[in-house]
């Protein structure tokens, strides 16, 4: 019996011996393999992982020719080291970095390359990713992710505007640090008014926060008339009655004339610390300005441009202050060709026949900036403000301006040379 038994024992393993021998000749070595360790013959079993290492590293070659680098990586993590899969997993991630800067990703492309050292190309590649890291920036800034956005600002070093927009959201973010801070939207400093719950008042503005602040919010900055006077509330009333939505408005309450440069600067900066508050971060403003106050607002695109980055593409002039007659606060010849530069869309809203005959339009227009002469039918003085606050033009001027005016009370001609 016993030696039946054995008989039988050494036939099946001999069998399974065979069995092996034919997974192995047929490419199949992860079953030949679990073959050889069950009859205990490490020698073959370890000829059966080289083979399918072999096989693998192969396959992972052929997915990385064929553009499935994702793929390839997966095998190759597995493999290494083996041959020289350590630099053709630096190749997959320098494939896949090349993907997240193509879908918008820069930021996961930097920190894909960093992790390369000096694999070849990867310092020009950094170096071109310097644009996408700019502009992604400016995105996260807006969605409130200003630690991330100073992080890329900071690796854009003198590129653009890098350096003053840095400085900006560093700026929010210490300011939403300080715990002993008040914040402009806090409850002890809400307008007392019941209609009007999300607007706040200082020494130094009326703020008007969104509702739910988020990436598409934007933003408003109004100069007031009179000569360095306190804003009459009527014109904030008129806006409240028919807001712009979601928009974070600054009113104002003084224009600080002649000083219209400290005046803008205090203006842009009571703007940056509301949307700090709030969580958000203008790149693009609109402004406006009644009378005397449209002066100052004709001057903040220089100065945004220039010491905040910020575009104001678009100024609304509302019936500019003794009908153009201040010397001493028109924007010079130099200053239109600034404005000319920039681009900026004028908007003059006053009476029809206020044009080019007037010395200090016909300046703008001659210097070559954008000037749209919006005629008003209601052409009294201060109507001209009320309507413009009270219509929704300010959320159409927020826009791209393509839709028809709200109203039918105006007419709009481009005033050229």
């Amino acid at each position: 019996m016993f030696g039946a038994v054995l008989g039988v024992r050494l036939y099946q393993g001999q069998a399974r011996y065979d069995e092996a021998e034919r997974l192995f000749e047929a490419g199949a070595y992860a079953e030949a393999r679990e073959l050889y360790l069950q009859l205990g013959d490490e020698s073959c079993a370890a000829l059966c992982t080289e083979r399918l290492n072999d096989a693998r590293y192969e396959e992972a070659k052929q997915l990385l020719d064929a553009g499935d680098y994702s793929a390839a990586e997966a095998i190759l993590s597995e493999l290494d080291p083996y041959e020289d899969s350590t630099e053709l997993l630096k190749k997959c991630a320098f494939l896949r970095a090349e993907d997240f800067a193509a879908n918008g990703q820069p930021e996961k492309a930097r920190e894909v390359y960093i992790t390369l050292g000096n694999y070849p190309g990867v310092r020009e590649a950094q170096e071109a990713l310097i644009p996408a890291l700019y502009d992604r920036a400016l995105v996260l800034a807006r969605e409130g992710d200003l630690k991330q956005a100073c992080t890329l600002w900071w690796v854009c070093n003198d590129y653009k505007d890098s350096a003053k927009l840095l400085k900006r959201a560093d700026k929010a973010l210490v300011q939403q640090a300080d715990k002993n801070r008040v914040k402009l939207n806090d409850l002890s400093r809400r307008f007392g008014n019941p209609f009007y719950l999300e607007t706040y008042r200082t020494d130094e503005a009326y703020i008007i926060f969104p509702e739910n602040p988020n990436a598409d919010t934007r933003f408003f900055l109004y100069f007031p008339g009179g000569r360095d006077t306190e804003l009459y509330t009527e014109f904030l009333y008129y806006y409240l009655a028919n807001p712009a939505p979601n928009t974070l408005a600054v009113f104002l309450r003084r224009n600080d004339l002649p000083d219209m440069e400290g005046c803008c600067r205090k203006g842009l900066r009571i703007l940056d610390e509301a949307a700090a508050d709030c969580g958000v971060f203008p790149s693009t403003v609109l402004a406006a300005g009644s009378s005397l106050g449209a002066y100052p607002a004709l001057q903040s695109p220089r100065i945004a441009k220039r010491d905040y980055c910020i575009n104001i593409e678009c100024v609304l002039s509302l019936d500019a202050g003794n009908s153009w007659n201040e010397p001493e606060l028109v924007p010079t010849v130099s200053q239109c060709k600034e404005l000319a530069e920039l681009e900026t869309r004028l908007y003059l809203f006053q009476p029809v026949w206020m044009d080019t005959s007037y010395e200090p339009v016909a300046r703008m227009v001659d210097a070559g900036c954008i000037v749209m002469l919006a005629g008003c039918l209601h052409d009294e003085h201060e109507q001209i403000s009320y309507d413009a606050l009270g219509m929704g033009i300010i959320d159409w001027a927020l826009t791209d301006r393509s839709k028809p005016c709200p109203g039918e009370i105006y007419s709009f001609r481009r005033l050229m040379k």
